[in-house]
């Protein structure tokens, strides 16, 4: 081009002289548009140059800084324990009529869940019933005086003798009712003991008898004839209440509101001592069972509140209080049981489950919150970068500052923040390159939850 030009000018000075003027005129043109031409061409390079030398806008992502409540927790594992648990057996033996519940019922405390066949005991009851009754006459007949002191012992006598084959009676019934396996051999030997007993009183009734024959002295056998009688009402009173009690055990009722978790008993099953039959759990409220370390006990104690999570049930948290922390480091560990109660009205809480305790460790209201993420470790320190205005001209969203900040307390995704270039509502830059400095031009591709605001700094 510079070649063009300076030819150019040669010819308008070698023709000015020798040309005609309307040549000249050409000539004059010529030059004109040549240096028009030169001149576009020397405005497009330095567009060109300029673009180049311009840096590329960044990809970024912020976040919005904000005010707020920061704790950092500590987390402890635990398991899930009923409140209270219940083994239920039968006190006799006889066979299962009825199973009221199911693994999985809820059950309220009194409600009749197993009936045992009780016949063979009211028969027993009968029995006992009628001798006390025949006893109390005996005794009631005796005391008004209308007999004479043989004839008392006479009676006495025929009474005993009546109770002792009822005893005998009962004690033969019982030891084959043990054959057949409808009763245990602790009521066989009890019959045994009330047979001996009667024929005791049998023996010393005919002996009351045979002396008042030989003395005719009818005061001293009357009164010894009342105290034998006496004697009998109570012994047959207690043979009552003994099978009431008995009958009173073929019903099983749940002991407190709760729900079946284990049945191994159906309707026509043989019954006996020491054999569960169901298992009760009261689950509501529910204890979370959490091992504490040493180190860790400055911050648990009676009382401490905790949020309480399981695996099996994704983004639900139940809040709850630690109710103990035991005195002792638990048998083969080095950790103190706490125990925390749950509410757990919809029972989705169950025994067994492992669960994460979370306490406070330390708390900060009213602070600046950052994601912890956009906090990097530079040369003086801890920093951010912070979207700060962009230059006239920049086709950016802005550019990004260090900001140097002090880190406070901080949980998995947040900090704590102070420092004189920050402050609720400053854009931070939370996704970045690895190329990002100190006034780089950054174009924001999205947000951290909230419009991305470009900070006057």
């Amino acid at each position: 081009m510079e070649k063009h030009l300076k030819a150019c000018k040669s010819s308008i000075f070698v023709h000015s002289k020798t040309t005609s003027p309307l040549a000249f005129r050409r000539i004059i043109a010529c030059a004109l548009l040549c240096a028009a031409i030169s001149a576009s061409a020397c405005a497009k390079k330095s567009a060109t140059a300029s673009r180049a030398a311009e840096p590329q806008a960044l990809p970024v992502t912020v976040a919005v800084a904000h005010r707020g409540t920061i704790a950092e927790r500590l987390t402890l594992t635990g398991t899930t324990a009923a409140k209270q648990q219940a083994n239920l057996s039968s006190a006799i033996t006889g066979a299962v009529l009825a199973v009221n519940a199911n693994v999985g019922d809820r059950v309220r405390a009194g409600q009749v869940l197993i009936r045992i066949d009780d016949s063979t005991l009211r028969a027993q009851l009968e029995q006992n019933e009628a001798s006390l009754a025949a006893a109390q006459a005996r005794l009631a007949q005796t005391q008004s005086g209308n007999m004479g002191a043989s004839a008392t012992a006479n009676a006495n006598l025929e009474s005993a003798r009546v109770a002792y084959q009822t005893a005998q009676t009962n004690l033969r019934r019982n030891q084959q009712l043990l054959a057949q396996g409808y009763v245990s051999q602790s009521a066989v030997d009890q019959s045994q003991q009330a047979a001996a007993a009667a024929q005791a009183q049998l023996r010393s009734a005919e002996v009351a008898a045979q002396q008042a024959a030989m003395t005719g002295n009818a005061q001293t056998s009357a009164q010894s004839e009342i105290r034998s009688l006496q004697a009998a009402v109570a012994q047959s009173s207690g043979a009552v209440r003994f099978i009431s009690a008995q009958i009173a055990q073929t019903v099983i009722a749940a002991p407190f509101d709760g729900v079946v978790t284990q049945r191994s008993v159906d309707t026509g099953t043989l019954a006996g001592p020491g054999t569960a039959l169901l298992q009760v759990s009261q689950l509501n409220p529910i204890y979370v069972n959490i091992g504490v370390p040493e180190e860790s006990l400055p911050y648990i104690h009676a009382g401490t509140q905790v949020n309480i999570t399981v695996d099996s049930q994704p983004g639900r948290v139940w809040h709850g209080a630690v109710a103990t922390v035991n005195g002792a480091t638990t048998q083969g560990t080095l950790s103190y049981l706490a125990r925390v109660v749950l509410p757990n009205n919809d029972l989705q809480l169950r025994a067994g489950m492992v669960a994460n305790g979370a306490f406070v460790k330390a708390e900060r209201r009213n602070v600046v919150i950052v994601p912890r993420a956009a906090i990097f470790t530079g040369d003086t320190g801890d920093a951010v970068y912070v979207l700060a205005k962009a230059s006239p001209g920049c086709k950016c969203s802005g550019k990004a500052k260090s900001v140097a900040v002090q880190r406070g307390l901080q949980t998995d995704n947040d900090a704590q923040v102070s420092g004189p270039g920050i402050s609720p509502g400053t854009s931070i830059i939370l996704q970045r390159p690895d190329q990002l400095r100190d006034g780089s031009p950054v174009s924001v591709g999205s947000t951290g939850g909230q419009a991305p605001s470009s900070s006057r700094t």
